[in-house]
Formats: C-alpha cells, structure tokens, sequence
C-alpha cells in the first residue's frame, strides 16, 4: 500500500533536509512561511522519520526509474526503426539529464577563470529561500530544486578533505554549525553528495552525522540560494593584545612559555574574575574594567612601561603592558567585588559600586583615578548603574528584602532619591533600565515596564506600559532620536515601543533575546529607517527596520553557538557579534559575509587554570568598541582581550 503523501509531510522532510544540512537559518525562514512553529512535536509522525529520510527517498526514486528503463529496454518495442531510435535515445536521459557512469569531477576554477567569469557576466541573480510546498494528497515527491543540489555538493566536498587530514576521533562531538567553528581561512572547495571515487551504481547516500567529525567550517552562506561565500575574511589572531588582570605580574620570571607566564599573571587561581569593562566614551586609549578581588582599574591602551615577558612568543602582538590605574581605595578590602560600573557621557567621570562584608559603597573617579567623592550604600549591593544624558544624576538598582530598591544620586552631592518595588524579586526577575530624559527613566522586568520621573519631591510614575501575561522582559534600549524603545525576553519577541505606549511585537528569535542595540547615529536624517540589531539563544543576530511594520529582518547572521554580546561600531557602520567561542564583525547592511573573526581557542594567551574543560559555565561577558572603532575589547572570566580592527 502506498503512503499518503501531503503537503506537512514534504514540508517537513524538507525542513529536516536544511537542518541536517546545517542550512540552519533556511530552516527557520522556512519554517515561519510553512507556519508549523515545532514540526517535530506538533506532527504525529515525525517521530517514525528517520534521519536522511529526503535523500533515501530520492535515492529509492531514481532507482525506480532506473528498474522502469530496464525494463522498457527489455520489452518488445512496436513500430518503425525511427520510433525504436527515439526510445533507445530517450532511454539513456535520467531525472537530472544524460546518464553517464561516473560523476564527472568538479573543475575547481582558479583565479583566472573566476576573473573571465566576472569580466563577462556578473551573476546578479540571487534564487530566494524555498517556499513551503503545497501538493495533493498522493502526488509524486518533487525533485530538489538545482540550487541546493550545489550548495551540498560543495559542503560534502569540503567534508571528506577535512576528514582525510584528521588522525583518530575527537574526545567528544563537536557542535555542528553553518558559521565558523575554527576559523575562517579554511577552503570553500565544493562538496559532492556523491563521492568521486565511488564505485558501484553511483546512488547517492547520506552521511551519518552522529559520531562524525563537524563539517569543514567554511565562510557562511545565506543558505543554498546565494552560494558558498570566497571572499576573504580578515583573521585578527595577530592584532590582539592580552591584558594582564593579576597583581603578580611584576613578579613573573622571564624564560617562561607563553601558556605558563600568562597564565601565572592573568589566569591562575588567584587571578580576579572579570565583570565589567567599558572604553572611555571619548578617548580611545582609556579603557575601564572591573571584577572580583577588587579589580577596579583605567588601562591606558596606547603607552606601556613594562616589558612583556611572553611577547617573545607573539602572545600579545604589540609586546607591551598597558600602563593603569586602581580605582579603589585603601580601605577597601581585596577580596571585595566591583558589582557596578559605569562611565558618564562625556567621560568626565567614572561611577564605581563596591561591595565586601555587607557592606557597599558607590564611588566616583576621574579619567586619570583621581578620587571625587563616595558615599556608603545603606542596602548592597548595587548590580546596575545608570548616568542621566546630562550626567547630572545616576540611577542605581539593588535588591532589598525581597523586592528591589532603586535610588537617584545627585552626581554632585549624592543626595539621594529612592523608590521601592515590594514584589519585584531580581532573582526571578531581572530588571534593567534606560533614561529617556535627564529627568525621567524606564524600568524593564518580567511584566513591568514602567517610565518614571524624578524631582527634588521624589520619584514618581508618569505611565505604565500595558504588557502580556507570562511576558519575561529583561531588558530595555531607549533610542533618542526617534523616541521609541525596544525590549527583549527569554521567549525571543522584540518589542517596539513608541511615546504613546503602543507595541509593535516581532517573532525574533526561537530562544531568548540575549542582546539589543540601536544602531548609531549622529542625527535623524532617515524618517523611515532606524536599525536595531537583536541576538538570541539561537545563534542568530537579526537587524530591524524599527519603522517596519511586515515583522520582516531587514539581515540576520547566523553564528552557532548562542550570543552573549553585540556592539555597534560608534559610527554604525560595523557590528560584533560574540559567543563564548568567536567574534564575527560585519559591515552593516553587507551580511552575506563577515569582513573580520577572531577566535578565542588557539590563543595560548587565551588558556588558563580557570578555563575548565569540562564545563560551559562563565560569568560575564564583556565587548565594546573604542570610541574611533578600531579596537574592541573582550573580556571573560579572568581573561581581557584587546583585538585590533581597523
């Protein structure tokens, strides 16, 4: 009895196809066109489907076609001599043309090819995503379309070099991703379905993934329909500069190999943990970083006085210490923790929130580590600190007996205002804040998003914003220049606020919202544009047209592995994507390809004692451009990255 045969059905061998393909974001464009938001759970019969099952059918099919030109040559043909050459003709052409007996080998074009090919005719056309498939019940499978018979026959390809260079199996299976998993300076050779050498009827069967080694990471495609990707992209391995966090390093003895050395200043057991790091809003050379063990330091980036003991070995590629200064002061205990920090906006003035014993204190610091002023904080300690736009005052937010305290510091007095949420656990419920004036500020968290004002009187609320039940907000972007804010959750929807309170919802991601940023600008000369770039759980960073209203990205980019940070270049015209494992830079509004990566693994700067093996687990992620751009800043667990771009 032959199966039933439905549109779900091909769909979803389809959408199994991209995903054990690793075409990963073509699955999920497919999957919000076909409108089935979990086809492995809502199908009842995508538990029976076996991995591969695409291609196992399309090898079963042509080798039914295959039976039914045999037997039509062997069946008595009736007729003129004409007609019998007709068939005998037709019988040598398959489903995909003439038949032959060996794949024929790929022409691997080299650069003269590729700049006739580009001299006569630039391929302009692009094929769009597959569209979920709509076809009656018992109707044939149709074939794949020729663009993502391409695309796989470049990925096999590259697959099997990769395996011939391997020696034995890896310890464990590497996470399968379409972006780059160990670089970027890998070969873009084309991958066959089919293997070349193959012998016997030359059907082509899948490759298992369980138990192989990952595919060959090559530069990442939008998917099949815009080709492999050959441009080059720049590896920033050798512009990265490791800043020292220890207080050993004046005692490191020279002779030490790289891992060794580093690790005794900047890794070992007793190395602080970083939390926070910020570049000075104006001055590209100062860049502010704290964490445990009352780290609380302004490196300046461009002048070093002492010697690296390891740059013999290229572990810091300008061979040289950063000059700083503590930002702490004497009374502090050293094993006290920075839990905020924060530069005004125009870098005049620095805000510390310190924490040891029960006991905190805020504190602020000129650029050159000067201290202005502190004051005693009576409920510690303080895990976020905002300035005004006017720097005129700071917002600081604490927890306090089960609810949360947040309080308004005058930035000259520090007088203080304080306003009091009972039910409002920061365990359960994180909450983040944005100003949107020099007065009044949004509080972001779970189900609340609330604008409040603040006078010499007391803080006060001027609206609350109307939100879902079971909504899971944690954090908030407010962008000026067109009066809107944004809000992100752990079920993946951005939201776009304007002035009045209306909600414009976008189905971003298929986890939760990691990160959001307004994209940079000096003015508001576009009244129909305003990019936000969004990065979630699921790899993938998304950039809006926030005055959009199809709930369409205007680009997204896929890494792998989840974002834990996004950083616009000042300007806008660049933007850093991060994972625990890599960074991808991409020039705004030219996504197909990055234009630099820089991976964390290889570097030996990179290794520690705290770099533990067996477990994920890392506190805070740290990533910011300079002021011009040209560096960015890298910063997790006991370990600070200042990797040059431009």
């Amino acid at each position: 009895m032959k199966e039933h045969l439905d549109s779900n059905r091909v769909n979803f061998l389809i959408w199994r196809y991209l995903l054990e393909g690793n075409y990963r974001e073509t699955a999920v464009k497919f999957q919000k066109e076909w409108h089935v938001q979990e086809p492995h759970r809502q199908l009842e019969f995508a538990p029976y489907v076996k991995s591969h099952a695409l291609v196992n059918v399309l090898n079963k099919g042509l080798l039914y076609h295959s039976l039914e030109r045999e037997h039509a040559q062997t069946a008595q043909v009736l007729g003129d001599a004409a007609a019998q050459a007709a068939l005998a003709e037709a019988m040598q052409l398959g489903v995909f043309g003439p038949l032959i007996a060996h794949p024929p080998p790929h022409h691997q074009p080299d650069e003269s090819d590729e700049d006739e090919d580009a001299d006569a005719e630039p391929d302009t056309e692009l094929e769009p995503p597959p569209a979920p498939v709509t076809v009656p019940a018992s109707t044939a499978l149709p074939a794949a379309p020729p663009g993502v018979d391409l695309e796989i026959s470049r990925k096999r390809q590259g697959d099997r070099q990769q395996q011939a260079t391997l020696n034995g199996s890896p310890a464990k299976r590497p996470r399968l991703s379409n972006a780059y998993e160990h670089g970027v300076d890998t070969a873009t050779t084309p991958m066959e379905l089919d293997g070349q050498d193959q012998q016997g009827d030359n059907h082509a069967y899948p490759s298992p993934l369980e138990g192989e080694q990952a595919p060959t990471p090559v530069p990442r495609t939008d998917g099949p329909e815009q080709g492999t990707q050959i441009d080059k992209v720049e590896e920033l391995a050798s512009k990265t500069t490791f800043i020292p966090l220890g207080s050993g390093f004046d005692d490191t003895p020279s002779g030490l190999s790289p891992v060794t050395a580093l690790s005794r200043v900047n890794g070992d057991s007793s190395a602080p943990v970083l939390l926070h790091c910020q570049w000075h809003p104006r001055d590209p050379s100062l860049l502010a970083a704290a964490g445990t063990d009352a780290l609380a330091r302004i490196w300046n980036i461009s002048r070093g006085a002492t010697a690296d003991p390891v740059s013999e070995d290229h572990v810091n590629g300008n061979g040289i210490v950063p000059d700083y200064r503590n930002m702490v002061e004497d009374d502090v205990p050293p094993k006290a923790t920075i839990t905020a920090m924060a530069w005004n906006c125009d870098g005049s003035a620095i805000a510390v929130a310190t924490d040891s014993d029960s006991k905190a204190r805020l504190t602020l610091w000129t650029p050159e580590g000067s201290h202005i002023h502190h004051m005693e904080v009576a409920e510690p300690p303080i895990i976020k600190l905002r300035w005004s736009p006017q720097n005129s005052a700071i917002l600081a937010i604490a927890p306090d007996n089960g609810g949360t305290l947040i309080t308004i510091y005058h930035a000259k007095t520090l007088n203080s205002l304080t306003h009091f949420l009972p039910n409002h656990d920061l365990n359960a419920e994180p909450l983040d804040a944005a100003w949107t004036s020099d007065s009044e500020f949004l509080l972001c968290g779970g189900e609340l998003l609330v604008l409040l004002k603040y006078s010499d009187a007391g803080i006060s609320e001027v609206q609350k914003f109307e939100t879902r039940e079971g909504d899971t907000l944690t954090q908030v972007q407010y962008d000026p220049l067109a009066s809107m804010a944004a809000t992100g959750g752990e079920k993946g929807v951005v939201d776009v606020w304007d002035s009045s309170g209306k909600r414009r919802s976008i189905s971003a991601h298929c986890d939760a919202v990691t990160a959001l940023a307004w994209q940079p600008r000096q003015s508001f000369d576009n009244e129909k544009e305003r990019l936000l770039a969004s990065g979630g759980e699921d790899g993938a960073i998304l950039i809006w047209n926030a005055f959009a209203t199809d709930g369409a990205a205007q680009c997204s980019m896929t890494m792998g592995p989840a974002i834990v940070a996004l950083a616009f270049t000042p300007d806008g015209a660049f933007i850093a994507g991060a994972t625990t494992e890599r960074i991808l830079i991409w020039k705004v509004g030219e996504h197909s390809i990055p234009r630099a990566s820089w991976s964390r693994l290889p570097h030996p700067g990179w290794l520690s004692p705290r770099m533990n093996p067996e477990s994920d687990e890392e506190d805070e992620h740290c990533l910011g451009w300079d002021s011009t751009g040209h560096k960015l800043a890298y910063g997790v667990n006991s370990r600070l990255a200042i990797i040059s771009f431009r």
